[in-house]
């Protein structure tokens, strides 16, 4: 504090000293009370890889942003989507189809943002564990998509399936594919896969080949189809083929049948042939309980399982075997719940 004195012509100035006291202003401590996380675009990512930059913005009681906070980030979906580093800005990395929530953390408040990965196909690729099937087995179509940067695009959603013959492989609507016993040729089908994603069909193929069901050594075999059942032909697609094979005192067969209107309940071997009447059954060729309209089955049979033939008693199996080297002797029927008495028939006739 300072006063002023006149004494004649002097002047004099009176300083008062005064306490000095420190003004500056100490900024008080802030918690976090709110984060807001925002994302340089919020479109899908379309490839493996494709990052994103995020940003988090952390505010006090006071809706003041706190600069430099400290800030963890954590993805929900680390299978989706991974999120690197910390502090305000990070990278999220694209890493399969899905949706993920990526939140950041500062104290103990949290914000968060999804987000979505929805890769862009560039082709798909078809396969399956087996290119060659004998009739009557399976196998797993799969398809994979491929994104720009070749990487694969799993559990793809969409997917139709084809088969371009319908006689030789069927195909179900999940892809499992099922070889058929066909006399029609060529030998060959390829199942299609067909899938539009974002306004553009993708396709892609795989060659099936069936292969000749015939057993190794057989010595009989009947080709049956509906036109030969007798006394009237039977309104079917299906058809079927059997081989016999003579091991010792029991003859083996293996049955073939596919496209039939019904589960087969049962084979027999017929004879000797009539004219146009059914001809007795001498040898029943159980099939099991198939369930299916395609199959095939394993079985064998001796002389104690022929049965006699008008109050006859039952020939033996070498007799049996000498009807079998007769051609239109005898014959193979499998029976429907549409056709009982033969949905496909064939004639006996001994290997060439």
């Amino acid at each position: 504090m300072r006063s002023i004195a006149m004494t004649g012509a002097l002047l004099v100035t009176l300083a008062a000293c005064s306490d000095e006291r420190d003004t500056s202003v100490i900024a008080p401590v802030t918690e976090p009370a709110a984060v807001t996380v925002s994302s340089t675009s919020a479109d899908p990512m379309t490839t493996a890889g494709d990052t994103r930059t995020l940003t988090a913005v952390v505010r006090d009681g006071n809706q003041v942003v706190i600069a430099s906070p400290q800030v963890s980030w954590r993805s929900s979906a680390p299978s989706v989507a991974t999120v690197v580093g910390s502090g305000p800005s990070v990278t999220v990395t694209a890493v399969d189809d899905g949706t993920a929530v990526i939140t950041a953390t500062s104290g103990v408040v949290e914000g968060s943002v999804m987000v979505t990965v929805r890769r862009r196909l560039q082709t798909i690729e078809v396969s399956a564990p087996d290119s060659v099937l004998l009739p009557g087995s399976t196998t797993q179509i799969t398809v994979v998509g491929r994104d720009a940067q070749g990487r694969a695009v799993n559990r793809l959603t969409g997917v139709t399936f084809s088969t371009t013959n319908p006689f030789r492989a069927t195909v179900s609507p999940t892809g499992l594919v099922t070889a058929l016993f066909s006399s029609i040729r060529p030998a060959t089908t390829f199942i299609g896969a067909s899938v539009t994603r974002d306004g553009e069909t993708f396709l892609d193929s795989k060659r099936i080949d069936v292969a000749d069901p015939a057993p190794p050594g057989f010595q009989f075999s009947a080709l049956m189809k509906p036109q030969n059942v007798r006394p009237f032909p039977a309104g079917s697609g299906g058809e079927g083929i059997v081989f016999f094979t003579r091991n010792g005192a029991r003859i083996d067969y293996q049955i073939f049948w596919s496209l039939l209107l019904g589960p087969p309940f049962g084979a027999a071997i017929h004879g000797p042939n009539g004219d146009e009447a059914p001809a007795e059954v001498l040898v029943g060729l159980p099939l099991g309980t198939p369930l299916n309209t395609n199959g095939t089955m394993r079985g064998s049979f001796s002389a104690a399982d022929i049965s006699p033939q008008r109050g006859n008693p039952p020939i033996s199996l070498d007799s049996l075997v000498a009807l079998m080297q007769t051609p239109g002797q005898l014959y193979v029927d499998v029976g429907t719940a549409f056709f009982r008495t033969g949905e496909i028939r064939g004639s006996i006739n001994q290997r060439p």
